[in-house]
């Protein structure tokens, strides 16, 4: 059995993280995104995993360690990205989105699944309410006939949907490869196999984390903590005067200063930086090289490597790689009460010129990389920087900052 993770696309609705990176390569607990995916595979008994990635070759010049990458040359979709790697495919073979933890978990029951009802394609499915989303599952008698892409609630064959893991066989590229190239190229091969060959599916029993917009990391880091244990490198520094409570994990060379907070779950990652009387809690992830200076408060937040802040308070976050924050900032991360709740929070996404509802009431901001905010600035719930961006002293960000784009307050002093 050979595995095919797809990690070639342009993630534009991943951005501004992914602004300077594929999505698949952001970090959480020291690791890429598709790291996590190859390290659950090796739990298998899967023999090679190929990566189909981009024409730059980021995600092989990363040091993820997959065993063979191939490149699609254009983004033509999954179909197309899949056909990158026929010659190396036999038999049977597992095709993967860039972030599947879970799929050792999955692995056996697809392959029991297989062999019960003899069938060549398995689909792993989860229910959802919202079928205008996702590619949702025609089943009839047990069995997959097709797949129908984005119904109207009252048009979907079933409330269930495929989640980004599939086994194929090789016979799928009789149909792929004649079907025109476009976006949904692998779906309607799909429904075309489906006509002569009937799938199965398996059932997941929790809602497997995809990775489609930047909040979505919130629940993979949660996953991933959950998912951990307690573990305190003896090559940290910690003082004696911090508290580091419950899962945490301190990785070597990090330094935790006098009267510091860790309250788990959380991670802090090599050679990261909390200072004095900063309170790290909910579920954050402080990544390698990463300063929190004296007196910050982050909550469910992730710092991308070599990122940094000063003196304020962060929450439901994702502040990219070298990106530094001013003393006395503030992100914002709940709108003001509306009949005594807090009403749920868009975002304008930054890589696609259109608003998106997030389904959550506390998100604060998703920064790009290479970012100087400078001191006393105020960022409201929801905004998107893009990289290589600069917001000035004293600036209330209300709205999106497109990438390389200076933002700043401008002041008259009087002098009298």
């Amino acid at each position: 059995m050979k595995a095919v993770i797809l990690a070639a696309g342009k993630s534009s609705r991943f951005k501004p993280l992914s602004d300077k990176r594929h999505k698949a390569l952001t970090e959480v607990m020291g690791k890429p995104l598709i790291q996590h995916t190859i390290d659950a595979l090796r739990d298998t008994e899967v023999e090679e995993i190929i990566v189909v990635q981009g024409p730059e070759r980021e995600i092989e010049d990363s040091g993820v360690d997959a065993d063979r990458f191939v490149v699609q040359e254009e983004p033509k979709g999954m179909g197309n990205a899949l056909q990158q790697a026929e010659k190396y495919l036999e038999n049977r073979f597992l095709v993967l989105t860039p972030y599947r933890s879970k799929a050792s978990e999955l692995y056996q029951p697809m392959i029991d699944k297989a062999e019960e009802n003899d069938t060549e394609t398995i689909f792993v499915a989860s229910e959802t309410e919202n079928p205008e989303k996702y590619g949702i599952l025609d089943i009839e008698n047990g069995k997959v006939s097709d797949i129908v892409e984005k119904p109207d609630l009252e048009e979907a064959p079933s409330n269930m949907k495929a989640v980004g893991m599939y086994m194929l066989s090789k016979d799928f590229f009789n149909y792929l490869n004649n079907t025109q190239t476009k976006e949904y190229q692998y779906e309607e091969a799909l429904s075309n196999q489906m006509k002569d060959k009937k799938a199965s599916f398996v059932e997941a029993e929790e809602d497997p984390n995809s990775i489609k917009y930047p909040w979505d990391l919130f629940e993979v880091m949660k996953e991933l903590l959950d998912n951990s244990e307690r573990s305190i490198s003896g090559e940290a520094e910690i003082a004696d005067s911090a508290e580091v409570k419950g899962k945490v994990i301190v990785e070597e060379g990090a330094k935790i200063f006098e009267n510091a907070v860790v309250k788990g779950p959380a991670y802090i990652g090599e050679d990261a930086v909390v200072g004095n009387n900063a309170l790290i809690r909910n579920y954050s992830c402080i990544e390698r090289g990463t300063t929190v200076g004296a007196n910050c408060e982050a909550r469910n937040t992730s710092f991308q490597p070599e990122s940094s802040m000063h003196s304020q308070f962060v929450g439901d976050s994702i502040i990219g790689r070298n990106t530094s924050i001013g003393a006395g900032t503030v992100i914002a991360n709940r709108n003001f009460r509306e009949d005594g709740e807090r009403p749920e929070i868009s975002t304008d996404l930054i890589g696609k010129d259109y608003s998106k509802e997030t389904g959550r009431n506390s998100l604060g901001c998703f920064i790009g990389e290479n970012v100087d905010i400078g001191v006393n600035s105020s960022i409201m719930p929801g905004v998107q920087i893009g990289s290589d961006s600069k917001i000035g002293p004293g600036t209330v960000v209300k709205e999106n900052v497109e990438n390389d784009t200076t933002v700043y307050s401008s002041q008259e002093v009087e002098k009298k």
